[in-house]
């Protein structure tokens, strides 16, 4: 019977399971003792080993009921209990305690290091506006970034590491708002306070900037934002003040910093403008006025620490002591080619002002001014000679509208004009010249050279077979010919031979046509001249005897043979008590192509040679030099 009670625990045991095991495997179950028995166990029976209950102390199973706590090897030996004795029960094991339930393990902090470590502990770390790290850092693409209670910050190693705050500050709240990383990208700068407001940049070429009253955002990347970079960003510009507005003249855009706008076109690009530039500009129309969009920066290290800005239809030029004053058109591509502020004129006084006689246009300047009008385009009047011309009326005068640019040389200035010329010099100041013919020396009207000569004295008559002619003495000024004086007087008798055809012989009373050289002056009595210069004595003659070594020569003589001519006696009736000698068939000399053919007194008909009043050609003696001119011939042969 014992063995079959052994065997049924043992079967039930097994039935519960490893982790359910009963009492007798329990780690702090008490073995069972027999009471009833006098006699103890012997020694010898086997103990149950507690090794498994090690794993499963917690899942003890309370004591079966209606099961003996004995051990299953427990059979008795010696002599076996008085029948009907019943036996004695077993103390109910002590019931083992509940273990005490764990703590959760603590997880280990996290870790801010490195430069956005750096970063964090210059923004006073867990006490500042970032409080304490929620995440540790992480990288990709050669960002990394840490979470913080107040924000994140980003660290690259071009930019650095640089916070943007979840709500603190200004343009962190608004990188939140508007998408964050994903549209912003990362920050590549802090929220930095400039003049104005706060501005911080962002790796997408987006600028958040705050004014004070309103938070604005743009781009780096479009015309407006690259040229602000360009032109030195928020340290230059500052901040923006207004969003970009488009829809301007010719699809522009305009944005408004601190500092001044920016304008933008397509074609153009964007530009600033600003300072005195930029009011003299709005006051013009801006992009609506015939200056049209900026096309340059603003350009200055100018003279007298003035600044130039181009613009689609002109300039507008600044100096401390003139202001902003444009320049368009006709007027400035004049101004620019004269040198601009680095040229004789200086910056400009005035604007353009147009409603001149003749639809004409005007702008003053620092060294004079600059006129234009559609006939005669745009030239410059300056020094003494611009006073002159405003003293002579101006374009409405008698002069009308310069034709070209006032130009000096040696100490002199000269400028002509439509109906004139005007000159100046230091000695004799400026003086008005009317229209005349020495003007056809300057503008290629005339058919003949003058050879650079210093002085021309041009001689015509107005067709062939006419010997009374007029006599125009040309002087040359800073580069001009003007009239000196003009007065009449005669040629030969018979008038001029065509251009090209000898005037032959003296005896035929023909003058020859062309641009010849004086080369000396004859008379009684040198009057002071730069010419060399020949007295006459009784033996004085011109050779006229042609195939001799004389023929069209200076030679003295005792006699007067043939055709050659007594200066002494000609001198002695008036003709040449002065004259000059025109270099006409000399020096290579032409047989019987015409010889003595002179400039002198006594104004009457001549063989040949020009005759004037006699102050005529003592003046003309005094102011010649050696290779002045005289042209000569018909009003057509001489000029187109």
């Amino acid at each position: 019977m014992k063995k079959l009670l052994v065997i049924s625990a043992v079967v039930l045991g097994l039935a519960a399971g490893p982790l359910a095991v009963g009492p007798a495997f329990a780690e702090t179950a008490t073995l069972p003792q027999d009471t009833a028995s006098p006699t103890a166990t012997p020694s010898s029976a086997p103990v149950p080993t507690t090794s498994a209950s090690i794993t499963t102390a917690t899942a003890t199973a309370p004591p079966l009921e209606g099961t003996e706590a004995t051990s299953a090897s427990a059979e008795p030996t010696g002599e076996p209990s008085a029948p009907g004795a019943e036996p004695t029960p077993t103390e109910e094991p002590t019931p083992t305690e509940e273990p005490t339930p764990t703590e959760e393990p603590t997880p280990p902090a996290v870790v801010v290091q490195g430069p956005i470590g750096a970063k964090w502990t210059e923004l006073k770390g867990a006490s500042g506006v970032l409080g304490a790290a929620t995440a540790d850092q992480r990288c990709s693409s050669g960002v990394c970034s840490q979470a913080f209670e107040g924000g994140s910050i980003f660290w690259t190693t071009a930019t650095g590491a640089h916070p943007v705050l979840r709500k603190a500050g200004h343009t962190g709240p608004r990188w939140h708002a508007k998408g964050g990383l994903a549209v912003l990208g990362y920050p590549i700068t802090d929220e930095t306070a400039v003049s104005g407001g706060t501005i911080q940049k962002f790796s997408n070429g987006i600028v958040l900037a705050w004014t004070g009253t309103q938070m604005l955002e743009f781009s780096t990347r479009s015309g407006i934002g690259s040229r602000w970079v360009a032109a030195g960003g928020e340290a230059v510009l500052g901040l923006p003040m207004t969003a970009e507005v488009c829809g301007l003249k010719a699809a522009g855009c305009v944005q408004q910093f601190t500092k001044g706008p920016i304008y933008w076109v397509r074609g153009v690009g964007g530009q600033v403008v600003w300072g005195g530039i930029l009011g003299r500009w709005k006051a013009a129309g801006a992009q609506n006025s015939v200056l049209g969009y900026p096309v340059s920066a603003e350009s200055c290290g100018l003279p007298s620490r003035g600044c130039v800005q181009r613009f689609q239809g002109g300039s507008i030029y600044w100096s401390p002591t003139t202001g902003a004053q444009a320049t368009r058109a006709g007027i400035g591509s004049r101004y620019l080619a004269a040198g601009a502020s680095r040229g004789m004129l200086g910056y400009p006084l005035t604007g353009e002002i147009c409603g001149q006689p003749a639809r004409g246009c005007m702008q003053h300047f620092q060294g004079g001014r600059i006129y234009w009008s559609p006939a005669t385009g745009a030239w410059i009047s300056g020094r003494g000679i611009v006073s002159k011309f405003i003293a002579a009326g101006g374009p409405g005068g008698s002069l009308g509208y310069p034709i070209g640019s006032e130009h000096c040389a040696a100490g002199s200035c000269a400028q002509s004009y439509q109906r004139g010329d005007i000159t100046w010099s230091r000695s004799t100041g400026s003086r008005v010249y009317a229209m005349s013919e020495c003007r056809n020396l300057n503008n290629g009207k005339s058919k003949y050279p003058t050879y650079g000569a210093n002085r021309v004295l041009l001689t015509w008559t107005q067709g062939y077979g006419q010997n009374h002619a007029t006599n125009l003495y040309c002087m040359k000024v800073a580069g001009t010919y003007v009239p000196d004086w003009r007065t009449d007087g005669y040629v030969g008798k018979s008038g001029f031979k065509p251009p090209g055809v000898p005037s032959g012989p003296t005896r035929n009373l023909f003058s020859p046509t062309g641009s010849f050289s004086v080369t000396e002056a004859f008379g009684l009595g040198n009057p002071g001249t730069k010419l060399p210069y020949r007295t006459l004595n009784p033996r004085s003659r011109w050779g006229g005897n042609p195939w001799t070594a004389t023929y069209n020569k200076y030679h003295e003589s005792s006699s007067w043979v043939g055709w050659d001519e007594n200066m002494w006696w000609f001198a002695s009736l008036g003709y040449y008590r002065q004259g000059v000698v025109i270099n006409y068939n000399r020096p290579k000399i032409v047989q019987d192509a015409g010889f003595a053919i002179f400039l002198h007194m006594t104004k009457t008909p001549t063989a040949g040679c020009i005759s004037l009043d006699d102050w005529a050609v003592v003046d003309y003696i005094r102011k010649s030099t050696p290779g002045d001119r005289i042209i000569m011939g018909t009003y057509g042969a001489l000029f187109r």
